[in-house]
């Protein structure tokens, strides 16, 4: 059963999608620079607590949110469309709650899809730079959206972007039934299904919080490599050798360089990360090369035919 909450902002001209489980810490750092934005017209946020006991209580007394309750546990893809559902403008832009938008976060999404795009997508950097493991989180978890990456943008995360409702419906709306890896799913189909394309603006920017322990970063990056494994996200089908822990370690090894190069084209001083914080690169890589052949042997197992684009 879902509770909601009504907004008390008439006319929004575009609706602001936030998922939540989780750290309620994450969720106000968010809402603060959501509220702190340099933006004069009217918006609704609409966060989605899921399966989290009515723990957001407060945040109806604040007049732009919109709480929708969930007492289930939903994937984020089924708590976005959710939110979706909810909201009451044809514009619409997506973060997560452990990311702290810039202050023009807005301003640019609502500019981008007006000025006749229909699907804006920006860099995520670190919320804590100089945390060793938040840092590798980050860096493993996004090599692709760095600062200064230019475009040519196949795929993008979740936690930034902005799109037209009529476009996001034509899409089907996210994968609702996977833990991970639901928005790779999605912005290919979104990508597939735009008249305009993607507009990749670097100057549109989350910094993501990142996991701060070990325990963390190896569940995290297992999930990661779970899933990119079981839903064959970016893998070449019908490999016979999927199974194998030698293609496991070698797609291991491969996304290391991958990350590195990325890193050292977009984001030269992250490669000091890279090199200081090896240990913990290491130890990610590591549970994602484990969760990645458990996902691949799933894929196996279940038959699972993917229908992404190969590498």
């Amino acid at each position: 059963m879902n509770e909601i909450t009504k907004s008390q902002v008439p006319y929004p001209i575009i609706s602001v999608i936030i998922p939540f489980h989780g750290s309620k810490n994450d969720l106000q750092s968010c809402l603060k620079a959501l509220q702190n934005q340099k933006f004069n017209l009217p918006f609704e946020i609409i966060t989605v607590e899921s399966g989290n006991d009515n723990e957001l209580n407060q945040l109806k007394f604040l007049p732009n949110v919109i709480l929708v309750s969930s007492s289930s546990l939903l994937f984020p893809g089924a708590a976005r469309n959710l939110g979706v559902s909810n909201s009451n403008t044809e514009l619409l832009a997506f973060t997560d709650a452990d990311c702290v938008p810039s202050p023009n976060w807005i301003s640019d999404i609502y500019s981008a899809l007006k000025n006749g795009n229909e699907l804006v997508v920006g860099s995520i950097t670190n919320l804590y730079p100089f945390h060793p493991i938040a840092s590798v989180d980050n860096l493993l978890q996004f090599a692709d959206f760095q600062k200064y990456r230019k475009s040519n943008i196949t795929h993008f995360s979740g936690c930034n972007f902005g799109i037209t409702k009529t476009l996001f419906m034509k899409t089907g709306g996210f994968p609702d039934r996977f833990k991970n890896g639901e928005d790779v799913l999605f912005s290919e189909a979104a990508i597939k299904k735009s008249n305009s394309g993607i507009l990749y603006n670097p100057a549109i920017v989350v910094k993501h919080s990142g996991r701060k322990n070990i325990k963390g970063l190896l569940l995290h990056n297992k999930i990661l490599g779970y899933y990119r494994g079981y839903l064959g996200l970016k893998l070449t089908k019908d490999n016979r050798f999927r199974g194998s822990f030698l293609y496991s370690f070698l797609f291991g090894v491969r996304r290391l360089v991958y990350t590195t190069l990325k890193t050292l084209q977009w984001n030269p001083m992250g490669i000091l990360r890279l090199i200081f914080f090896s240990p913990f690169v290491i130890i990610g890589l590591s549970a994602w090369v484990k969760g990645f052949r458990e996902g691949n042997q799933k894929f196996l197992t279940d038959g699972l035919i993917s229908e992404r684009g190969q590498d």
